[in-house]
């Protein structure tokens, strides 16, 4: 881990580049974001493997459609939340109380 003084030098300089950089931010920020494109297509085959499921698992398939159904439910309403970064651009000062 990085002493105070240390991040606050990264994040400085991480700042700066994004400034210098917009192309480079762009990247990293996408990398950061959760693949929608992704996330449709694996709730597009779990809803395919739940009739299969069921046919050829029997009670045990039905369990295994139900959680895979909602778990791909889960997956095509999932928006990516709060925006995340590699690395915290805002910083709190630490008291002796945190």
């Amino acid at each position: 881990m990085l002493d105070p003084h240390e991040k606050a030098v990264f994040d400085g300089l991480v700042t700066q580049l994004r400034a210098n950089d917009p192309r480079f931010a762009h990247r990293v920020d996408r990398m950061c974001r959760p693949k929608q494109r992704l996330y449709q297509v694996m709730a597009i085959l779990l809803w395919t493997m739940a009739p299969l499921c069921i046919v050829f698992g029997g009670w045990t398939g039905v369990i295994m459609a139900v959680v895979g159904s909602a778990y791909g439910a889960h997956l095509m309403t999932r928006r990516g939340g709060a925006r995340q970064t590699l690395w915290s651009t805002t910083r709190r000062p630490r008291t002796s109380s945190s």
